[in-house]
């Protein structure tokens, strides 16, 4: 019983709304992989290295403000606003010239891809085996071939055209095993509660038992109180 509480304590660490980013990269990765395909490779490179230079655009005028609001400022509040309008600047450059960035693209999506892939296969094996999903095996394996993928986009040195629909196949797979981990944790997490429930250890009817055992003793106690 003690296990089957150990589970579900396992798989509500995982959050399902992590669901959200994973549909950002199988968007993301159809927008490479269609774009390339059709010729706007290059094109769809470009706005993804620009965007990314607004992230940290955004970044630095948010440390910025943060440093000026506020009143008193201490020595890592300094620390920061200096990294923090390092990494603004950066991001201008990165906007106003993304060319140097495009040409290393294949290392930042391919770190990007490996990370990711890495969080599947860990949700895929650490979460949802032991909380007894089903079919988890299904996503670690998309985690498995995204990773591999990542290693062999960074390392390996591609056309541009190739690179760009080898990292839109990569971020679909990966993204199809993130998926598949958040609907298997939500259906691992009704069944351990079921589990939990049949063997009368709903947390629900436990905290109702001891609200009514404290109410009983409070009674007693004011029982004895008047009889003495």
């Amino acid at each position: 019983m003690a296990k089957n509480k150990k589970a579900k304590r396992g798989i509500d660490t995982y959050n399902a709304g992590s669901v959200v980013m994973d549909i950002v990269m199988l968007i993301l990765g159809f927008v490479f992989l269609i774009n390339t395909i059709m010729g706007k490779g290059d094109q769809v490179a470009s706005i993804f290295v620009r965007a990314i230079g607004g992230i940290l655009i955004a970044v630095g005028l948010i440390s910025l403000i943060t440093f000026f609001i506020k009143k008193e400022k201490e020595l890592f509040d300094w620390i920061v606003v200096i990294f923090g309008t390092a990494i603004g600047v950066f991001g201008i450059v990165v906007a106003v010239r993304p060319e140097p960035i495009i040409s290393i693209l294949n290392w930042i999506m391919g770190l990007i891809i490996i990370v990711y892939a890495i969080v599947v296969i860990f949700t895929a094996i650490g979460f949802l085996r032991p909380a007894g999903a089903n079919y988890w095996g299904f996503s670690a394996i998309f985690g498995l071939v995204a990773l591999a993928l990542g290693f062999f986009i960074i390392f390996f040195n591609l056309a541009t055209k190739v690179m760009m629909i080898m990292i839109g196949v990569t971020l679909v797979l990966g993204a199809i095993g993130g998926i598949a981990n958040a609907i298997l944790a939500a259906q691992a997490k009704k069944a351990a509660r079921k589990v939990i429930k049949a063997a009368g250890l709903d947390p629900v009817d436990e905290s109702a038992a001891k609200e009514q055992e404290q109410k009983g003793s409070g009674v007693s106690d004011g029982d004895d109180a008047t009889s003495f």
